[in-house]
């Protein structure tokens, strides 16, 4: 049994008039053997449902023969229906015409009038197809498993009817029926007139509309495929033998004496104990106040648990001193990869690279355990994923984490976020920009909510003078304490102290702070005057101008490549900014600015000396100007760094604990200061040998600052403290702080210097004395322990 597909005329619509090449093609479609088992039409709306679209290969053979039947009727008539125009399909037929096919059952008589019969069929199908419009797709496949499995069959099977209903198609878990009853009337307005039009699939002017979307097209890359003659090629082995050694340089200069120059510090020591106070399972040692976040000294904990305590390379600052080591050799690759991607100069990355290590302030502040050194290795880290990423977002998400981290180990690393937003911003791609930038943010604002996040869980977020109702007791505050901290007067250091001595160790480098990024600034905003000038036409005086052009100057200097002048600028003058705002400024909250400095200094260079290699139009002649520079630095570096390569300010402090362990009864009550609290408190310490710990000694600030201890250790009772150990800075807090700090002062005037230990300190000396409280009668000499001179 096959099936061919016949139209057959409506009993509800006249019978309409044909043309001679109608009436021609219809006669060829028939054949003469056709015998109809089923006669009775089919209504138009089940005709229109079961037109489909014919397969676009000519039909097949009998009984699963793939190759195409020899019957030469057919393939005329198939070549003909392919080569057809759509001018002439459409001219061959009136809309009145286009009616469904008749599915029908015929016997066929031989195998080439099946052949012939599917062929003209299928062609049949198709041209109605042309003249009807689209149809549905599952109609298509589902006419071609009718006609291949009625073409297998050998014998004639008549259709079944169910309920006055054709069974189309049959499955054992499905089948397909007619929906037509006898003597259903037409609903006329499901009659093919005709003027049906096709809903286009693709709406008027979507391309363009598409095409002048932002958000939906990616950027257009061109690829610079130009052969760069005039670049000093240098090979990749070759940049990274040069940098290893920079690094190995930068390692040996930073360690050299590291154990004896600059002296312990009192941030030092706090560090050091909090560290150590978070092995044991705590944040701080003392009550924790709020005053840093706590990732920078975990950091330092997770360095002594990987080394084995807290005094493997000596006293516990040693310890400390090494870990630092290794930040400040990452901080110079940072630097290095920074400015290599930046300029795209090795010798300008080399020079930056340089600077950074071999200037006296890097290798006086870098060696010592502050959380800026810290911070400040988290934000290159940062700076170089952007600076990598090419709008990757992976890069981007890794920076945003990185720079959390920064604002985690040192809160006042949060001023950058500015600055790191607008470098995100030149990162990225217009196509993902504002995804970027929001990710950005989000996942910084995710990272640094942990502070505040420990805050709110233990209750200490608001002020206790707010009385807010779940307040039942004082407590400390978080939003307090950075209240505090930013409301701190210079008494304890001013900005004009600490430009002197910054001066006294670097000058070059203080007067190129300012100069280079002042410069990076101008030529920053010069290569973007169509943005300042569209700045200033958006003042109020000027709004007369017509806002579309001063969008388009806008949407010119965004087309533009980004450059990286003003953003290295901004880097270094928000840090300026902050530092000259007043307050406190101490000697060490350079620290940040050392690297920016270092890539600002680079980079200016870089774009000085690139103007006159454009002169003699050679880029050796640039590369050699930067090696006269970096030539020209290291001298001066190596003779400015002075005493910090002989001089030994920390024995004094070392000999001190020695005496503590040999001459002070380990049940003393010692007030000291925080960089001897872990060798006096901790076994093994350099204060304490081989013997017991000093159980009861503890930090002077603390002393006076903590209720626990001025007021229920020592009941108020200055009488009972036994010895002080302090430093030049320590006797000056404690005679001039006044307040809880009477107790101590108290103290001191009633006590009786027992040692004195002495070392130079660049152009000055420290002394460390050691005091005993008289209690009843004083002790019959006074250790003292002549200066030391280098120690």
């Amino acid at each position: 049994m096959t099936v061919s597909y016949r139209p057959t005329p409506s009993p509800q619509e006249p019978e309409p008039q044909r043309s001679d090449v109608q009436q021609t093609q219809s006669s060829v479609a028939r054949p003469q053997s056709e015998v109809a088992v089923n006669a009775q039409p089919l209504p138009s709306s089940i005709r229109r449902k079961v037109v489909g679209k014919p397969p676009m290969t000519p039909p097949v053979g009998i009984a699963g023969n793939g190759q195409v039947g020899n019957n030469e009727e057919a393939k005329r008539y198939y070549s003909q229906y392919n080569t057809a125009s759509p001018a002439a399909l459409n001219s061959a037929t009136t809309p009145t015409q286009r009616s469904a096919p008749f599915i029908q059952s015929i016997l066929p008589q031989n195998a080439q009038e099946v052949q012939s019969a599917g062929a003209r069929s299928v062609s049949d199908s198709r041209v109605q197809k042309e003249q009807v419009g689209d149809a549905s797709g599952w109609s298509n496949s589902l006419l071609r498993d009718v006609s291949i499995q009625a073409t297998t069959r050998q014998g004639a099977v008549p259709q079944e009817i169910e309920n006055s209903n054709i069974i189309l198609y049959r499955r054992p878990n499905f089948f397909l029926r007619t929906a037509y009853r006898p003597g259903q009337k037409q609903n006329p307005l499901r009659k093919p007139t005709g003027n049906t039009t096709i809903i286009p699939k693709v709406m008027l002017h979507q391309e363009t509309r598409i095409a002048g979307s932002d958000t939906h097209l990616m950027p257009n890359v061109t690829l610079n495929t130009t052969k760069q003659t005039r670049a000093i090629p240098l090979p990749t082995w070759l940049e990274a033998i040069i940098v290893v050694l920079s690094l190995a340089a930068t390692f040996v200069l930073h360690a050299y004496n590291m154990f004896n120059f600059p002296r312990y510090e009192l941030d030092e020591g706090t560090y050091m104990s909090n560290a150590w106070a978070i092995t044991q399972g705590l944040i701080s040692p003392y009550p924790y106040g709020y005053g840093h976040p706590p990732l920078a000294w975990m950091q330092i904990a997770a360095w002594m648990q990987l080394t084995g305590g807290p005094f493997t390379f000596g006293n516990a600052l040693n310890s400390g001193r090494v870990f630092m080591l290794f930040y400040a050799v990452g901080s110079a690759l940072l630097v290095y990869l920074i400015v290599r991607r930046w300029s795209g100069s090795r010798s300008a990355a080399l020079l930056a690279l340089i600077i950074f290590s071999l200037s006296p302030l890097s290798v006086t502040f870098q060696r010592q355990i502050y959380l800026d050194n810290v911070a400040t290795f988290w934000l290159l880290l940062s700076l170089y994923f952007l600076a990598a990423s090419n709008s990757r977002l992976l890069l981007i998400v890794l920076a945003a984490i990185s720079f959390g981290v920064s604002v985690l180990s040192k809160e006042i690393m949060l001023l950058f976020l500015p600055v790191m937003l607008y470098a995100a911003w030149l990162h990225t791609t217009k196509f993902q920009r504002k995804f970027s930038i929001v990710s950005f943010v989000y996942i910084v604002i995710a990272v640094c909510s942990a502070f505040v996040l420990m805050a709110v869980l233990k209750d200490e977020l608001f002020p206790y003078t707010w009385h807010l109702p779940w307040d039942t007791h004082v407590h400390l505050s978080l939003l307090d304490t950075f209240v505090g901290q930013a409301q701190r007067s210079q008494f304890n250091g001013s900005f004009i102290t600490s430009w002197a001595a910054w001066l006294s160790l670097d000058q070059i480098f203080i007067v190129c702070s300012i100069a280079a990024p002042l410069f990076n600034l101008v030529y920053g905003l010069l290569s973007r005057w169509r943005l300042l000038l569209y700045m200033l036409l958006s003042l109020p005086p000027f709004r007369f101008f017509n806002r579309a052009f001063r969008q388009k100057l806008k949407s010119r200097d965004s087309e533009r490549e980004p450059d990286r002048h003003l953003l290295i600028s901004l880097l270094a003058i928000s840090f300026w900014i902050l530092l000259i705002r007043g307050g406190q400024v101490l000697s060490f909250y350079i620290i940040p600015l050392i690297p920016l400095i270092a890539v600002n200094v680079a980079i200016a260079f870089n774009t000085i000396l690139g103007w006159m290699g454009k002169v003699v139009r050679f880029d050796a002649v640039r590369a050699f100007l930067l090696l006269i520079v970096l030539v020209a630095l290291i001298p001066y570096n190596v003779k400015a760094m002075g005493g910090i390569f002989y001089q030994h300010p920390t024995s004094a402090q070392q000999q001190a604990l020695v005496w503590i362990r040999t001459h002070v009864p380990h049940n003393s009550f010692i007030v000291i200061n925080s960089y001897m609290y872990l060798d006096l408190r901790v076994p093994g310490g350099q204060g304490v040998g081989d013997g017991a710990p000093y159980p009861h000694a503890e930090v002077y600030w603390n002393v006076a600052g903590d209720p626990e201890l001025h007021q229920q250790a020592l009941d108020n009772n200055p009488d009972r403290i036994d010895y002080i150990v302090a430093d030049s800075e320590m006797l000056h807090d404690i005679q001039t702080v006044g307040g809880d700090m009477g107790i101590i002062n108290d103290a001191l005037q009633k006590s009786v210097l027992r040692a004195e230990f002495r070392a130079d300190d660049q152009k000055l000396q420290i002394v460390l004395q050691v005091w005993q409280v008289i209690h009843k009668m004083p002790p019959p000499n006074v250790y003292t322990v002549p200066a030391t001179g280098s120690g």
